[in-house]
């Protein structure tokens, strides 16, 4: 069965759905039927593989928005930063990687919260990644050459690629990767951002999920809020 549900989770920032994405190409008919016809018609302008991604993203997103219940009878669409475009009241968060699309949601409230997810797959990096992604104190605490060490600057990358998606909304920019420093404590992830222009001063929240995929990836959520609220 195409772009079958994998998980379904809540997790501390909101619902959490996983869905598989299935082998290339994938026959319109073979698309799902919830697809909304302007969803529908923005996929057949898409190439493989990024239409069966996008397909599979918005799956998981309105199930997620469905399980947190928040309904969302029109179509999902991007906005001008490629972000899902969703009504007041809802929030959202899409990723994925070749076999699997992820997305988180939870109804909007106040103060004003963002949400980023981000899915990464664990597998042996082409190149040394370490200095261009990490700042020197998260380079430090990797462990020595070899697998573990490549898993653990996937890990923080995965980490921040999930702040800057929930950060997106408020700064709406380009945020570079040592504008943000991620800490792990054994499950644990803090965070703590420095951004080169000066906007906030925010909160960031994150929290690895990585157990609901099974293995073989990687999967952090994260939250981002004005300090003191707006």
């Amino acid at each position: 069965m195409a772009f079958e549900r994998r998980f379904v989770a809540r997790l501390p920032f909101g619902t959490c759905v996983g869905v598989s994405l299935p082998p290339l190409p994938v026959p319109e008919a073979e698309w799902p039927a919830a697809l909304h016809p302007d969803e529908r018609g923005f996929a057949r302008a898409l190439r493989e593989p990024r239409r069966a991604a996008w397909i599979g993203g918005r799956v998981a997103l309105r199930g997620a928005l469905e399980a947190a219940g928040v309904a969302v009878p029109d179509a999902i669409l991007p906005t001008d930063r490629g972000a899902p475009r969703l009504p007041a009241g809802a929030l959202g968060s899409i990723s994925h990687k070749t076999a699997l699309a992820v997305a988180l949601a939870a109804p909007a409230r106040a103060p004003v919260v963002t949400l980023g997810v981000d899915l990464e797959e664990l597998r042996p990096l082409r190149a040394d990644v370490a200095e261009r992604v990490l700042t020197a104190a998260e380079q430090a605490a990797l462990p020595g050459a070899g697998a573990d060490r490549e898993a653990c600057v996937l890990r923080v990358f995965s980490a921040k690629e999930a702040i800057y998606k929930a950060l997106d909304p408020w700064v709406r920019r380009f945020v570079g990767f040592h504008e943000a420093e991620v800490t792990f404590t054994g499950e644990r992830a803090q965070a703590r951002l420095r951004l080169a222009r000066g906007e906030g001063p925010f909160a960031v929240e994150l929290h690895d999920a990585s157990h609901l995929t099974g293995g073989g990836h990687f999967l952090m959520a994260a939250t981002v809020a004005r300090e003191g609220g707006e």
